[in-house]
Order: C-alpha cells, then structure tokens, then sequence
C-alpha cells in the first residue's frame, strides 16, 4: 500500500516546512546523512518516513498525507489534515519503510540500548510517537520543548538528537594486495584486564601484514578521541616489514584505559583526518555511552542518541570510500549489540562456519583471542594468489651476505613477473614514495589450476648491488602460515617461485648501494703566462661548470669547488664546462681536466671524496701599428719600420705586416732604417684612449691593447760652402715652412712623404753662394767708381 501511494509522489520536496493551519498540524521530521562539523550532520533528501496507527502495526496509515519524502533540507514533512475534527487529539508513530533510504543508503528499524556492557539489553524499534494533534500547531523532531523525538532524558533508552539516522553502504576493499589501514582502538574502562589482549589483537593484525603493501594509522577513544593520555595518529606507518610493524605496534604499547565509550568521536577522529584509508578498523569491546565532544551522555548505558552520532560519524568516513568494519570484541558485544555494529558499518555478519572476511561488515568475536585471529584472517585475505616483492637497501657499509640494518626502498625501483602457467596481472610494477617498498602482482589460474610457476625480474640501479641471502636472489615465504617457500635463481637479479591460488606469496630482495660520494671540481686559468685561481682571475674571464647526475639526473650547473654529493662510489658523471671571454683579443686553448683530458669527460668516481681541476689556457693579443711621416721629398716606404718584443714586427708603414699588427703583450723596441739626410724625431703612440708613454723608444702594450706609433722624419739642412774671399756672407736661407704631415711631395708649405735627394740640396746651397759673391763684386765697383 506504502509502494502505491509513494509512486504518486515525486522525488524529494520543496525545502520548505509548509505552515499549519485552522485544520492542519505540520509534523516534521529532520533526516541527516554525513558528520559534517563536531556539532552537525548534513541533511538527507530521499529519505521516506510514514505515519502508522500503533507501535505494533505493520502497514502505514492508509492517506496520502501520512506518507513523506525528505527535501534537500532534510525535511520530511506529514501534513495531517482535519486535526480541528476527526483527526484532533490523535497521535502516530513514525516510522521508516522498509525501504525508505535514497539509492547507497540502508535503514536501520531496530538499535540496541541497554547496559554500555552490553548486560540489559533491549532491541528497540527506531520510531518516535508524535504529541496530540492539535490544529494549528507544527511538531518538529529536534524541538526539545515538545514530548516527540529530542530527548537527553538518559533514562530512556529512546533519547534522541532528533535527527532521523541511516547508514550508508559500506564501500568494497579495494581488490589490490596490500592495504591502508586506520584501527581504532577503545580504551574504555570496560576493557579491563583484556588491554594487553586487545593490543595483541592490534599487534597480530600488524604482523599479517608484514611482506605486503600495507600501511597502518592508530586512533584511540574512551569518553573522548584520543582516549585521555594518547594522541591519535592519522599518519600511516609503512608495516611491510618486521621492522616497519615492530615501530607501528610501539606507538600504542603505553596506552592506558580511559572511561566512556564514544563511537561517535573515535570515528569522526579517521573522517577529519587529511589521509584517505582503504579500510578503518573499529575494534570495541562494548556499545556506545557518549557521543559528541562535550562529551554528552550518562557514560553508562547506551541510548538511540549514542548510537546516532555514531552512524553520522560513519557515514563520513564512508563517504572518503573508505570500508568501515566494526570488530566487537568479548562478551560485552554479543548478541543484539550486533544491530549497532551493523548501523556502524553495513548489514554482513562474519560468518565463522563459512568465512567471508571480504564481505563482513561487522565481526561479534567472544574473545579478544578470536578477534585476533579474525583480524590475521582479514588482513591477508586480499592477498591469495599474489605474489608480493619487499625492496630492501642494505646500509652501504655491510660486508657479504649481512643485512642488518636494511631499510624499505623509496621510489623508483621496477620489478617484473612473467609465468608460464598463470596469467601476471599488471606488470612492470615500480614502487613508489609511500614508504613500503613493495609491489604485489595478481595472478589469475588457469581453469582447475591452484599453483604457478613465476619469475620475478629486478631493472637493477647504477651504483647498488644484489645481495643474496644463502646464495639466492630472494628470500619468500608463505605469508598464510609464515612457512619458507623454496626460490631458483634466474640470470643475476631474478628469481623463480611457485606462487598458490590459496596463499599470499611475499618475497625480499635486498640490495647494497655503494659507499657514498661527493664530486668537486675546481677551476685554474693560465692567461699570458700567469696562473690565477678561479674568483682572482682578470675581469671578462668566466666558465660554467656542470655535471650529470647523482642517479641518472641530466647535467646542471654547480659552483667551482663546491663538492656535490648524492652520488655512490661507482657511479660516473660527465664534467664539462661553458666558456666566455669578453675581450676578442683574447683566445683560449682547448680546456684540460686534471691536464690531459679534454672536455666533456665522463670519470667514474672511485673514492668517497673525488676532486679534479679544469685548466684554461688564454692567450689575450695586443694591436700594434707603425707610421712613418717624411717632412720633405722622400718616399715614407723607403724606410722599414720595426718593433722588436714578444712578437717582433717589420715593415714598410701601410704594410699589412705593421698596420693593426695582432702581437702578444709586451715592451716593444722601436726603430726604423732608411735613407740618410733626414732626421728623426722621437716616436710618439697612442691609442684610443690618448696618448701612450713611450721611453728611450720603448712601449709597452698591455692585453687588448691597440695602438699606432709614429716616428716623423726630417730632412736636413744644408751647411755652408767656402767664400771667394773677406766680406759679409750671404744671408740666411729660407726655413722650411710648416705644414701638414704626410700628403704628396712638393706641396706648397707641406710635411714630403718623399724626402729630397743630396744632389739637389748641394746644388740650391751653390746657387745661393754665386748670387752673394754677384752681389758683393757689384757693391765694390760702385764704391770704387
């Protein structure tokens, strides 16, 4: 009847609580899904509520108006009509249908209260009698003023949040080996004496993980979470070693037992953390007698209000697809205290006759020994016919086949498997930075098939080394029972072992890195002769040094002299350099490391600490150009010009050989040779920058220099010849006018490029004489006459 009514219904309402009326009374229910804060759970829309006569009746009551569906506000809202006549003063329950959960939901009709023992037991029915109608008036389920659901009244087991509860479907394990794993422990006082069992129960689920890819985080709660004097702790803590599960199994070792027991807390504690767990383990010993984080309840007996805020806190740990298995623990959880571990995680009992540790969603052990048991037998139950591979690093300084010390490898480190009789499910695998070092490969059998040959490859890495265990590349073992399983060696790094459809596999393969060791390379310039270490040489000088590796890094740059480390004795790295020099008058020479080999090199690195140098050898020129200038006839080519020193240079000036002239630094000797009758003047350089301090015809040029010297030559004067006799001698002859330098011979006031010859010069000197003996001849004649 519910069905047919409800398929004239939409979908969720309008979120609105519609008003009473003269003739009406609003009864409205508040539906909560996930543990939002501390204080709140979100709303349910979906949710169907119906209205029914008795607490006993089975069907609704047979109107439309007594059936509901939560709106997005979680909402669900019984307009009961007619409450100012036929229907005044009439009361109902309200209760879920069967049915009555949105798609990924189930209901829970009856809890456990009682006794937080799990003594007085009472399976109560979830549903909540309304007040009297009276027309005109709304009845909400959280109005503590009203005698309908909102209840701290701790004496009655049906006290209530007022917020209508319903469990999520719990998600499935993943399918994969290897687990992520949140336990949370109760320390409440009830545990007694069985604390040390419970934290074997803990232990041994630890240790049946050893040889996967598993890791574990531990919360506590009593009253509270964490349980006074603990801390809880989310971080997840590799156990895929003895080693690993021997450092989880301390972080609980000191624990001590509180009071109260809060299912709400300690579960919400795994929902706020940051991690993502594939599976939360809540291992109780009794029901829930707290909630919230005041906290509320009487701390003695279990209540719907217990228990409510214990599925809200559920459904958000759900809700991060986690699987959430509650593991009751003793006496104190038997019978219907299996109705809340069912509300706390989904509608599958273990079933020890025929077990199913995969699909179990609660456990109700009778001891803390079973429970223990229960907890091995799930912990390897994902991890029949695998074969598992733990990679171990072996400290560098062991000797032979000792592995003490040995660690879990970090990333990076691939594993092949191949059979001929089963087929490997997903592989290369490579381990990754979540801290086990491990991967798992699935096997799927052939028809009728239970056992398989496999040969598990190791892509070795530079630098480590295969250390074997009595001669074999691998130690594994029967993870079911802990039994040896027997290897064959195959090539170097392999190995072959029968893997079991019925039994987890798990095998370690140790391998030793080299020593550690560290690379520097330091920096050495030779320019003209002079060593400089590197930071003192001239500036416009500067290389970049980079190297490859530590591993298999390409090369970056690193500081002279500045070791780089990271890398294992054995390894090699490629050293090579960039150089830059500023000055074109510079040229450098091919770049040496450690003075013979040339760059780039690859060098193997033999010792912890590896040092080398690179040597560059410049050569940095100077320009040098020589000028003559005549003053007088001669030709300036006539002369040949010289400059003896580091590099010595000749001749004539606008000679390739002595115009911009590419000559090491140095002090030059200048000098000339060329026709007699002129006289040469001092040389004179200069440079761009001005004049160039030249001293008993030397200059020096430094690096990159460029300079031009000049030498000007003069022709010389002629003396005078001898008289015809006494009287005054002829005057002064003419001065050589000034003029520019250079330019063709013979021109008006102007410095010859040609020089004049000797003939000419004895010859004006003749004609000059003549005219003085004509004129001193003349005067005496006239004297006489």
């Amino acid at each position: 009847m519910a069905a047919a009514l409800f398929a004239a219904m939409a979908g969720p309402a309008v979120a609105v609580v519609p008003p009473a009326t003269g003739s009406t009374t609003v009864v409205t229910v508040r539906t909560g899904g996930d543990r939002d804060t501390d204080t709140s759970v979100a709303p349910l829309a979906g949710v169907r509520l119906a209205l029914y006569d008795s607490a006993e009746a089975t069907d609704p009551v047979a109107q439309p108006w007594a059936l509901c569906v939560a709106d997005t506000d979680g909402d669900c809202n019984f307009v009961v009509p007619a409450t100012d006549g036929a229907n005044e003063g009439r009361r109902f329950f309200v209760r879920q249908l069967p049915d009555g959960v949105p798609d990924g939901w189930f209901t829970n009709p009856v809890l456990r209260t009682g006794s937080g023992s799990g003594s007085n037991s009472v399976e109560r029915t979830y549903q909540f009698q309304t007040p009297p109608m009276v027309a005109g008036r709304t009845y909400s389920s959280t109005d503590s003023s009203i005698d309908f659901m909102y209840s701290h009244t701790y004496s009655d087991g049906a006290a209530s949040d007022g917020v209508w509860q319903q469990s999520r479907d719990n998600p499935p394990l993943d399918a994969d080996c290897g687990l992520d794993v949140a336990l949370v422990l109760d320390l409440s006082a009830s545990v007694g004496s069985n604390l040390p069992t419970l934290k074997q129960a803990a232990n041994g689920f630890a240790d049946a993980l050893v040889g996967t890819p598993s890791r574990l985080a531990v919360f506590s709660f009593s009253g509270t979470s964490p349980s006074a004097g603990t801390d809880n702790h989310p971080e997840l803590t590799s156990v895929s070693t003895q080693a690993g599960a021997d450092e989880f199994k301390s972080i609980y070792a000191d624990w001590e037992l509180g009071a109260g027991t809060n299912w709400d807390q300690g579960v919400y504690a795994v929902a706020k953390a940051s991690e993502r767990y594939e599976l939360v383990m809540v291992l109780t010993d009794g029901n829930p007698t707290r909630f919230g984080t005041r906290p509320s309840g009487d701390g003695s007996n279990t209540h719907f209000v217990d228990v409510e805020n214990g599925i809200f806190s559920a459904n958000a740990v759900k809700a991060k697809d986690s699987r959430l298995v509650a593991l009751g623990m003793g006496s104190g959880v038997q019978g219907p205290t299996g109705l809340n571990l069912r509300a706390l995680s989904g509608p599958v009992a273990f079933d020890s006759a025929d077990p199913n540790p995969l699909e179990a969603d609660y456990y109700q052990t009778t001891t803390f020994a079973a429970a223990a048991q229960a907890l091995r037998e799930l912990a390897i139950s994902q991890c029949s016919g695998t074969v598992s591979v733990v990679k171990l690093l072996v400290p560098a300084g062991n000797t032979g086949e000792d592995v003490t010390g040995s660690t879990v490898a970090g990333a990076g480190w691939q594993f092949s498997a191949t059979s001929d009789d089963a087929t490997v499910i997903d592989s290369p695998q490579t381990t990754t930075d979540d801290g086990t070092g491990s991967v798992s490969f699935d096997l799927t059998f052939p028809g009728g098939s239970t056992s398989a040959a496999v040969t598990v490859d190791e892509t070795q890495q530079p630098g480590h080394t295969l250390i074997t265990q009595g001669g074999e590349n691998a130690v594994c073992r029967d993870l079911s029972d802990g039994s040896p399983v027997p290897v064959t060696n195959s090539g170097a790094t392999g190995f072959t072992v029968e893997a079991s459809a019925d039994a987890p596999v798990s095998c370690q393969v140790h391998n030793r890195p080299g020593l550690p060791a560290t690379v520097t390379v330091d920096k050495e310039w030779i320019i003209d002769g002079e060593v400089y270490a590197e930071g003192t040489q001239p500036p416009g000088f500067t290389a970049d040094l980079t190297l490859t590796g530590p591993g298999g890094a390409p090369a970056t740059p690193q500081p002279w002299a500045e070791p780089r480390p990271g890398y294992v004795q054995g390894d090699t790295t490629t050293i090579d350099e960039s150089l830059t020099l500023t000055d074109p008058a510079c040229t450098a020479g091919e770049p040496l490391l450690d003075g013979t080999e040339p760059l780039p090199h690859t060098t193997t690195l033999t010792s912890p600490t590896n040092h080398h140098t690179i040597t560059n050898t410049v050569t940095c020129h100077a320009h040098l150009t020589l000028v003559k200038k005549v003053r007088g006839d001669a030709d300036p080519t006539a002369w040949t010009l010289s400059a003896d020193g580091p590099t010595p240079i000749t001749g004539a000036t606008g000679d390739e050989s002595v115009t911009g002239a590419l000559v090491d630094p140095g002090t030059y000797l200048l000098s000339e040779t060329g026709p007699a009758g002129y006289t040469a003047a001092d040389w004179t350089c200069t440079s761009t920058e001005g004049e160039v301090p030249v001293e008993a015809a030397q200059v020096t040029l430094t690096r990159g220099a460029d300079i031009t010297c000049t030498i000007v030559n003069t022709v010389e004067s002629p003396g005078p010849g001898p008289g015809p006799g006494p009287g005054p001698g002829p005057g002064p002859g003419p001065e050589p006018g000034p003029g520019p330098v250079g330019g063709e011979g013979g021109q008006p006031g102007g410095l010859a490029t040609t020089g004049a010859t000797v003939s000419t010069a004895v010859g004006v000197a003749a004609a000059l004489l003549l005219t003085g003996l004509v004129i001193v001849l003349t005067t005496r004649r006239r004297q006489r006459g």
